[in-house]
């Protein structure tokens, strides 16, 4: 089952029925870390910014690890699949149950004085050794996790280590590389240094053991590839002309005899062991965002599995086929869903624009990429800043970003083909049927067609919006909510509706347009919209600690969704006014979105980057009867 986890023993929500995850972290210039569960090679991992994500690559099924409080920069399954470690850039080591529903945390150490580059586990899943930046201590470090006892003394690097692998079979043996070009061999446990060289001429990158423990490979920025003896530590070959730029992964086939390596020529190459001869070469694209940044390999036929700069990630099946997966890289921000289509719209913080629908009624969202406008180059990004709004209209999206313009994304074929300037940042947006208002700090604009219809000032800064027929809402910064009627060339204010205890930062219409909900910094109110916006709910759900974000209503119009800043996604009834369900912890640092897909299933965004869908129906049946 899909599942977000804590650092807590937290029992995911079984009303919690999938997760769609955010991307790998990438940085030019910097290899990004992927690797797979030695018992299942379905299940891989990688870090994605606070985050530890684990995903099925056949099945889409995954799951989040959200314990950390700063980046993730590396993290690795142990060698019988029952534990994840994972170390961030403060220098912290967890290490978590993979294997039970509450991924219960086991342990969590200052492991280093500064960023963990790497980590390695042993054979017997008792032991883990770690890489990165000791400042004025060592860099590597080998504990016993269970007991966080150390394993030995790691002498021979004076700056910081950059990868570290540990043998699997015994005679246990470590080695670790360095930005000071060397690498460092170690026996034991204890663990002592037990030779070192520098046959490195610039940065080691990574180093790994073969699943045999015979061979070691090290990579680095000289473009080098060296191989080494298992048992000794000593230098056996240097292969060199394989890549024409930094190499910064190296992965072993699990037969052995192969690696394949990821560089900064923006290819990936599978190569023999110790002949050094190019079996494959995969190059996915000559633009930026295709350079390839790491990789490892995956499937039960096992096949190179690796990360685009842009976090894409790409199965290769051969070096013209790929299965791709698509998501954003940081939070998602604005979202719109597409009844008739059941497609959801997302944008992100990375300024892209995704569409995500189910291969199968019961698996994950899975989602497609829009192309074109601002194509950023890292990313391909449509919007050159943060999407801060979406909506979806008949034959298209449209979306605002901080790039100050809005643009339009064809829904069929998901290419960006038009661009309406603001003049500003957008503030929020809502829509009905081709009609699309945008707020900025001083300004509606009424957008239809792909190009600004009219621009209304106003004397407040909106923070909502929502248009039901020819009636525009929005929230002020003054905790009130002004009703306008559309006409062919403006907007005439006919009402402002008081009570708001704070500012209004969501508003939704139910589908018929006679309710209208409305949450502030902590309360959601019920206004009747037939009836001159008459209060239908005062006082009653007031339940979040924060910024309501979102709202949704379910198709039946009886029950109304909210999500907000205090991480929070609660149901409410209109008919059972005083009952309420909460799902906590539904996206950390805070949800961005909802929608009611249908009634019974609920979609969520957050700050995590992640798109989440709770089956609640059973739940909203059993709670409001």
């Amino acid at each position: 089952m899909s599942s977000f986890t804590q650092s807590c023993n937290v029992i995911p929500s079984p009303s919690l029925s999938s997760i769609s995850p955010p991307l790998p972290t990438t940085a030019r210039g910097v290899g990004s870390q992927v690797s797979t569960n030695p018992k299942d090679p379905n299940w891989v991992l990688y870090p994605s910014g606070r985050f530890v994500v684990v995903r099925n690559i056949e099945t889409h099924e995954s799951w989040v690890y959200r314990g950390h409080n700063v980046d993730v920069t590396t993290c690795k399954f142990s060698n019988n699949g029952n534990y994840i470690a994972s170390g961030d850039a403060s220098g912290k080591l967890r290490v978590f149950a993979s294997n039970t529903p509450e991924k219960g945390s086991k342990l969590e150490i200052q492991a280093l004085g500064g960023p963990i580059s790497d980590l390695a586990w042993d054979g017997e899943s008792k032991k883990i050794v770690i890489a990165g930046d000791g400042g004025s201590g060592f860099h590597v470090r080998c504990i016993v996790w269970d007991t966080g006892n150390n394993a030995g003394e790691f002498v021979g690097h004076n700056k910081r280590a950059t990868s570290v692998t540990y043998r699997l079979h015994r005679p246990f043996r470590i080695m670790s590389g360095s930005e000071d070009f060397k690498t460092v061999f170690y026996a034991g446990p204890p663990f002592k240094r037990d030779g070192e060289n520098q046959v490195h001429s610039n940065y080691v990158n990574c180093v790994r053991f073969s699943p045999d423990g015979e061979s070691i490979v090290s990579v680095g920025s000289d473009k080098k590839i060296n191989v080494f003896e298992g048992k000794t530590g000593t230098h056996n070959k240097t292969i060199e002309g394989i890549h024409e730029g930094s190499i910064y992964t190296v992965t072993w086939f699990p037969e052995g005899g192969k690696v394949l390596t990821t560089s900064a020529d923006k290819t990936a190459k599978v190569i023999s062991i110790p002949g050094g001869e190019v079996l494959e070469t995969y190059t996915l694209g000559t633009s930026l965002s295709s350079f390839v940044v790491g990789g490892c390999v995956a499937g039960p036929t096992p096949l190179p599995y690796v990360i685009t700069l842009s976090g894409t990630l790409h199965l290769l099946t051969s070096p013209t086929t790929t299965t791709v997966t698509y998501g954003h890289q940081g939070s998602i921000k604005s979202m719109a869903y597409h009844k008739d289509t059941g497609t959801i719209y997302t944008g992100g913080s990375d300024g892209r624009v995704l569409s995500w629908s189910k291969p199968t009624p019961t698996s994950a969202y899975v989602s497609t990429p829009a192309t074109g406008g601002a194509n950023v180059l890292v990313n391909n990004a449509v919007h050159g800043g943060s999407v801060s709004t979406l909506e979806v209209t008949d034959g298209s999206v449209v979306s605002a970003g901080w790039d100050d313009v809005a643009r339009i994304t064809e829904v069929v074929t998901m290419q960006t083909t038009g661009c309406v300037s603001l003049g500003g940042q957008p503030k929020a947006s809502g829509s009905y049927g081709n009609t699309v208002i945008v707020a900025t700090k001083d300004s509606l604009q009424c957008i239809e067609g792909g190009s600004v219809k009219f621009t209304k000032e106003v004397n407040y800064e909106t923070r909502a919006i929502a248009v039901h027929g020819d009636v525009v809402v929005t929230g002020d910064d003054k905790n009130n909510i002004h009703v306008y009627q559309l006409e062919e060339d403006g907007m005439v204010e006919k009402k402002v509706v008081t009570g708001h205890n704070g500012q209004v930062h969501s508003l939704a219409f139910n589908k018929e347009g006679t309710m209208l909900a409305a949450g502030d910094v902590k309360e959601v109110r019920i206004w009747d919209a037939g009836n001159e916006f008459e209060q239908v709910v005062k006082g009653k759900w007031q339940f979040h600690t924060s910024r309501i974000t979102g709202l949704a209503w379910s198709d039946c119009g009886s029950y109304v969704a909210s999500v907000g800043t205090d991480e929070n996604l609660f149901i409410w009834c209109l008919a059972k006014k005083m009952r309420r369900l909460n799902y906590k912890f539904a996206h950390k640092g805070g949800c961005n979105g909802v929608v009611w897909t249908e009634d019974g299933k609920v979609v969520t965004t957050g700050e995590d980057g992640c798109l989440a869908e709770w089956e609640v129906g059973e739940e909203v049946r059993e709670k409001f009867k």
